[in-house]
């Protein structure tokens, strides 16, 4: 069997051939709206090979490219809901959540397989839409009845949406343990953290701890949500609290460094955290541009450069991986590669408020 890696150049020759043959087809203006089969044929099959080259980017964890992929794959093959469906994955992956129902909206229900399911219920459940997520988390629950986690997180939404005896009959049907009860926070809190509701969301989370302090990857949420409203030492205490229920946790890890160095005004050891992170996580796009930040600091331009040559991939969707970019080949003298570099943050930057 062919690895991802032995098929790329497969894929990119087929690629390369389709889209010849359709400029060659193009330029002798031949009759295709005669022979729409013929078309409609040549169309699904390069939306197959972009697909493909789609799936071999967010293999090797690079998503801008996957889903800019995805997405020109989707213009050859607009009906295919496995391909809306692949690229409302990836949406999900990033938290585009009104991207995922844009995707999923034309999907019909005969179509819905439980990876558009699990994506509609995540992207209605973040944005609010709590009625929507629980039509979506009862159909997932019927697939999956043994799980417990779709049931509580089930019960969260029908409470969230105004149905708490609902609610409160599948609890009844869960196990009436700390753990369960602690969950049962941690998904409230997660609602109200997707809402923006920062003080509602810390309170759940300390619950969710009174009950199990030991619970994993809680603590690593609190404190991201007692960065966002400006407590930085509790949030770092948090960090650390989960580093001792779980040290390999690569998030945590990033994220104490982050804290030395924006708020600690330790740069050694943020740029130990920093490195610890990505030998837990290599892909750790944070991680990198934490440590390129240190070098810029320290007027070493190239380290900072020769990090984000082996970030490229999945950092070229981040708009403050080019600035940093930029900064460094700026002050290695390259001014026409940095020039290109800030021209690609601007654009990204805007595209970003539109």
């Amino acid at each position: 069997m062919f690895s991802f890696n032995q098929k790329r150049p497969v894929l990119l020759l087929l690629l390369w051939t389709i889209l010849w043959q359709g400029q060659f087809l193009f330029a002798q203006q031949t009759n295709s709206a005669s022979n729409p089969t013929k078309e409609q044929d040549l169309r699904r099959t390069v939306s197959r090979a972009l697909n493909s080259l789609g799936v071999f980017y967010y293999e090797k964890q690079e998503s801008a490219k996957a889903i800019e992929t995805l997405e020109q794959a989707l213009e050859y093959d607009p009906g295919n809901a496995d391909l809306r469906t692949n690229l409302a994955m990836m949406y999900l992956e990033q938290q585009h959540f009104e991207k995922v129902l844009e995707q999923l909206d034309s999907v019909s229900g005969h179509e819905q397989d439980q990876r558009s399911l699990t994506a509609l219920a995540v992207s209605t459940f973040a944005l609010g839409k709590y009625d929507q997520a629980v039509l979506f988390y009862k159909k997932l629950v019927e697939q999956q009845p043994a799980d417990p986690v779709l049931r509580l997180t089930l019960a969260v939404t029908l409470q969230l949406s105004g149905q708490s005896e609902e609610s409160e009959k599948i609890l009844k049907q869960l196990p009436n343990d700390i753990t369960t009860q602690a969950q049962f926070h941690v998904i409230l809190a997660d609602a109200y953290r997707f809402r923006a509701k920062g003080p509602e969301a810390v309170a759940e989370y300390e619950k969710a701890l009174s009950l199990a302090p030991v619970l994993p990857e809680v603590n690593y949420r609190l404190g991201v949500m007692q960065s966002e409203l400006h407590n930085y030492q509790k949030a770092a205490d948090s960090f650390r609290r989960e580093l001792k229920i779980n040290p390999d946790n690569a998030n945590a890890t990033y994220s104490l460094g982050a804290y030395y160095l924006s708020y600690g005004n330790d740069p050694e050891q943020a740029r130990k955290d920093f490195e610890k992170a990505l030998q837990l996580n290599p892909q750790h796009l944070g991680a990198y541009l934490g440590l390129m930040k240190i070098h810029l600091n320290q007027s070493q331009p190239a380290e900072a450069l020769q990090l984000a040559q082996k970030a490229e991939g999945v950092g070229s969707g981040n708009e403050e991986f080019h600035y940093l970019k930029s900064r460094a080949l700026n002050l290695l003298g390259k001014r026409e590669l940095a020039e290109k570099e800030l021209k690609t943050f601007e654009e990204m930057r805007e595209k970003k408020t539109r």
